[in-house]
């Protein structure tokens, strides 16, 4: 939890406020017999027992996520702020019970300039506390100190209450202390039902995101994506969210990957308060793939062009609209500039004889030597499958590196070999196992010019 310092300093800081404050309205109601000033007392007084309960609470919200509370212990911060409102029940079920006393035994207190003053300093204290307190838990994003505050600032309006009730005994009227004391009541139990009615949206995971917001920001992203099932839960700064991402049907893996992770990387960088974001892609229905007479049809263009070649074409037709992606190998000694003006060239032909191409995105790399392999000697060999066996070590995942293959072609080493691994590991994993190892193997020999690792599964 951020700000745990912060939130705990003006926690420490409303609480000397509000039992100064209790201590003066006490003394004073007592001495004087004033009954709804020490009502209003011990409502200041239920003020620093929440800022104790709050420290508490804060402190267990803070604690990071762990095997039995994976999603982390903020909802801690919620039931803390939902305490307040037992404490607010009590006090409204004394005042009461003191209220229907003095309607049975009336008593006419006593009003001097010790109420004045104590009045004066409440509601002063209390509008102070009440705005400090929302604009810092506001500042922290922290729901019990917003919460907190809401039942400072409604003080303000018993003290208020209290000092109107002072003028009516002084008026001759004091039946109007006990009535006073009666409405305060009403207006404790109110502040307490509207802390369990903001309380209860995050406890019952209510809904905490615009879904219009996450419209316009997926379809701000290329390929004419939608969603559904889309759900949102948490506090304002700890918001997780997931939502079910459709896709064109016969998408990669690969490219349905990427696809989830950009759109992750979009919303937690525009959502604020989000923390958390889980992307389920699915095949979109009814939307049927057009790779195979048009990944043809790209093949013939891209062959105009002398000494280039493509592969990895993929193209889907959303409503009309295609989106093509490829992979063009050009020259290996062109350069970026070069390489750029070729795949420009081949987007202009794609988008001349292609009606209908919404994006064209084209991965440049370069052409795979094809030069003639020769054998290496004994001693580059041993080497080779001895950084292999170490990579393989240090990824922990794959094991059993076998028919290993080692050749040079123009100078450059062409290694091919082939690792084990869990049956039931996915295909992204085993991808992402496959660029790691690829890595490690690079690093630790520099006039290496292409590796292939083949991952297949252990057998039982």
């Amino acid at each position: 939890m951020k700000n745990l310092k912060a939130i705990r300093f003006v926690l420490y800081y409303t609480m000397g406020l509000n039992i100064a404050v209790t201590i003066v309205k006490l003394v004073v109601g007592y001495a004087t017999g004033s009954l709804s000033l020490v009502a209003d007392g011990f409502d200041s007084l239920f003020d620093g027992a929440a800022n104790i309960i709050g420290l508490v609470g804060i402190y267990i919200a803070s604690q990071p996520p762990d095997p039995g509370h994976p999603y982390g212990h903020r909802k801690y911060e919620t039931l803390t702020a939902m305490s307040i409102s037992i404490l607010l029940f009590v006090t409204t079920i004394e005042l009461l019970q003191s209220a229907i006393a003095r309607f049975r035994s009336p008593t006419t207190p006593e009003v001097n300039v010790w109420t004045l003053v104590a009045l004066a300093l409440s509601i002063g204290l209390h509008l102070y506390v009440g705005v400090y307190e929302k604009k810092r838990g506001e500042e922290l994003k922290s729901e019990f100190l917003v919460a907190d505050a809401l039942h400072t600032r409604a003080s303000v309006f018993v003290s208020v209450s209290v000092a109107v009730g002072m003028l009516m005994v002084r008026l001759g009227l004091p039946i109007a202390d006990p009535i006073l004391a009666l409405i305060i009541a009403v207006l404790i139990a109110k502040i307490g039902l509207d802390i369990i009615r903001d309380a209860s949206k995050v406890l019952v995971d209510a809904a905490v995101v615009d879904e219009d917001l996450i419209k316009r920001i997926i379809r701000e992203l290329p390929g004419g994506l939608t969603f559904h099932r889309l759900r949102s839960r948490g506090q304002e700064d700890d918001i997780h969210l997931d939502l079910h991402v459709q896709v064109p049907q016969g998408m990669s893996v690969e490219q349905a990957h990427h696809l989830a992770h950009q759109v992750q990387r979009r919303l937690l960088g525009e959502v604020e308060g989000l923390r958390d974001v889980v992307v389920h892609v699915e095949p979109q229905e009814g939307v049927a793939p057009a790779e195979v007479d048009l990944g043809q049809r790209i093949r013939e263009i891209a062959n105009r062009i002398p000494g280039t070649a493509v592969h990895a074409v993929h193209v889907h037709d959303l409503q009309g609209h295609l989106y093509i992606t490829l992979h063009l190998e050009v020259g290996r000694s062109l350069s970026i500039e070069e390489g750029h003006q070729v795949a420009s060239q081949l987007e202009d032909m794609l988008r001349t004889e292609l009606p209908g191409i919404e994006d064209v995105d084209i991965h440049i790399e370069p052409a795979e030597q094809k030069g003639a392999a020769t054998a290496v000697d004994e001693v580059t060999h041993q080497k080779v499958q001895a950084v292999l066996h170490q990579a393989t070590l240090e990824t922990t995942v794959l094991c059993s590196c076998h028919e290993v293959l080692v050749s040079r072609v123009e100078g450059k080493l062409h290694v091919s070999a082939h690792w084990e691994c869990d049956p039931a590991l996915s295909v992204e994993a085993a991808h992402d196992l496959t660029l790691d190892l690829e890595r490690r193997v690079r690093e630790r020999l520099p006039q290496l010019g292409q590796v292939v690792v083949h991952v297949e599964p252990r057998s039982s």
